[in-house]
């Protein structure tokens, strides 16, 4: 039975200092500039230059060059900005307090980036600021005190202020995911920063391990594992590494979805000999049967809200992605174009679904209104399973074999800017994003 079900599934340092000090500078723009739409598809990426920063102190100025790149890659990762070589400068530097804005424009970039920094020990203080070359005006200031090994995060910290300033939305770049590696010969599971660098181990049970879940506090995954015979169901507190069994009921214990509230999973389980839905809280005790039809029932994902569900069914013959109202108990079918549609994946804003459908023999990456309508397809290189929203939904984490072996690859919720995150031996596959900053 479980075989079948699995066929069914497709289952193939130093703290950062968090004391930051604000500069009085506005998030509010003018009207008449607008930046950056990131709902449009068409939307033209924004020329940017981010020279080197300027070391101010006496030590050597290793950082400078590391620091720019850092910025650089974490706003190119977004796929919204054009990245122009500062080396196109051909103005005097830059004095202190002073921008040679023309000289700045002449390089084809409409943002400017300076940034500076002093070594006091093991201490760090930066400051950076963002210039609108058009208008000829400063709109970012932040100053960071951070240890002299942990920049990186106060660079991930101003890349996620100029994002959200230029967008009214947050970036990734200060959150993790996590995904399921055969690199030791197992399936284990792995987290990384969002870009896929940093990457560590989280369990080691020469197991077969399956589906890790972000809590919506990001201080939990909820997996799948065989590592004491049969596929139960285990908490695993992050940073630490002792997991809880929360369900080894006969049978499955599979595709765990936390609610939004933190205290309880939607889980398939087996009923009666198929797999239904259950909800449990974290104890692992019921709280209410949610699915119960003649069919497979599996890969619940909540709405933002807790009041609807959706899921993968094949009661009406094929698998097809079902939304469930919590109250009521009525499902209604949402996909209805292919034969084979599964791993549905709810927006944290709401208003899409991602979702794997088959199309000849591979896999695609779609999404759709919760209402319904005509899905858009996202992907078309290779196999692409186990789509993810990230924690502000305009990205979607995903697995793709479209290079040989399967990896993690990120791409916008519309379909642009499609990379490889994970470079790791093996095999790398469902994917979850961490709903929240990540911090450990």
């Amino acid at each position: 039975m479980f075989k079948s079900i699995l066929k069914f599934y497709l289952i193939p340092g130093l703290v950062f200092m968090a004391w930051v000090v604000f500069m009085a500078l506005p998030y509010s723009l003018p009207a008449a500039r607008v930046y950056l739409d990131v709902d449009s598809p068409t939307a033209k990426k924004i020329p940017i230059v981010i020279p080197d920063f300027k070391n101010q102190g006496t030590v050597d100025a290793f950082l400078g060059d590391s620091a720019a790149v850092l910025l650089m890659r974490d706003l190119d990762f977004t796929g919204y900005f054009q990245m122009i070589d500062p080396k196109g400068f051909l103005g005097r530097p830059d004095e202190p307090g002073s921008i040679d804005f023309n000289a700045w424009t002449l390089t084809g970039a409409d943002l400017l980036v300076k940034g500076s920094y002093r070594l006091e020990g093991a201490e760090l203080r930066m400051e950076i600021r963002l210039y609108d070359l058009l208008q000829g005006r400063s709109i970012l200031g932040k100053e960071y005190i951070v240890s002299s090994r942990d920049y990186p995060k106060a660079i991930h910290r101003f890349a996620d202020e100029i994002l959200f300033l230029l967008t009214g939305e947050h970036g990734p770049f200060q959150t993790r995911v996590a995904f399921i590696s055969t690199t030791t010969g197992n399936k284990e599971i792995y987290s990384a920063d969002f870009d896929g660098k940093n990457f560590r181990r989280l369990t080691n049970h020469h197991s077969i391990t399956l589906t890790p879940r972000w809590s919506p506090r990001g201080n939990e995954i909820a997996y799948t594992s065989y590592k004491d015979g049969t596929p139960a169901l285990y908490l695993l507190p992050v940073p630490g590494l002792h997991p809880t069994r929360v369900s080894n009921r006969p049978g499955v214990n599979i595709t765990p979805a936390w609610h939004p509230d933190g205290e309880s999973l939607a889980v398939a389980l087996n009923h009666k000999g198929n797999s239904q839905i259950l909800h449990l809280n974290r104890s692992g005790t019921a709280i209410q049967k949610l699915t119960q039809s003649w069919g497979i029932d599996v890969s619940p994902s909540w709405s933002p809200d807790g009041k609807q569900l959706a899921f993968v069914s094949n009661r009406s013959g094929s698998p097809q992605i079902y939304i469930l109202n919590v109250s009521t108990h009525e499902a209604r079918r949402l996909t209805f174009q292919g034969n084979y549609n599964v791993g549905p994946a709810w927006s944290p804003k709401g208003n899409l679904i991602a979702y794997a459908g088959r199309i000849g023999s591979q896999f695609q990456i779609f999404t759709i209104a919760p209402s319904g309508g005509e899905p858009q397809r996202l992907t078309s290189l290779g196999n692409n399973e186990s789509p993810d929203f990230s924690p502000e939904g305009w990205m979607i984490i995903f697995t793709s074999n479209r290079h040989g072996k399967s990896a993690v690859y990120v791409m916008n919720s519309n379909g642009a800017n499609q990379k490889r995150i994970t470079f790791l031996n093996g095999e790398q596959f469902s994917p979850s994003w961490c709903p929240k900053k990540f911090e450990e």
